[in-house]
């Protein structure tokens, strides 16, 4: 057992130095590519301007998420959730706190 546990401390030190030295190594290929993809894409024909979205011309429900054609009532359980999902790690903590005095 002590040579796979000195085996993988030794793996452990070396990805240790390893990773932070591969995290500021030179990534030109990558760069070559995504200098190449944007190449790629560039033409010089002109295009059509698009026309400005105004408030008076977009669709009534083009920028509506499913939360906002809810009703007030369907959206109550989610306030009380979100509620919820803040404040009971807190209170779950002030017990444990007076719960070790």
């Amino acid at each position: 057992m002590k040579p796979v546990a000195s085996l993988l401390s030794i793996l452990i030190a070396i990805m240790a130095f390893v990773a932070p030295a591969m995290a500021f190594t030179r990534q030109s290929a990558v760069r070559t590519f995504a200098r190449q993809a944007t190449l790629a894409k560039m033409s010089f024909l002109p295009e059509p301007e698009r026309e400005k979205l105004t408030r008076e011309s977009e669709p009534e429900e083009f920028f509506k998420t499913n939360t906002d054609k809810m009703s007030d009532k369907d959206k109550i359980p989610i306030a009380i959730a979100g509620v919820a999902f803040i404040t009971i790690p807190f209170i779950a903590g002030l017990i444990a706190l007076y719960a070790a005095k």
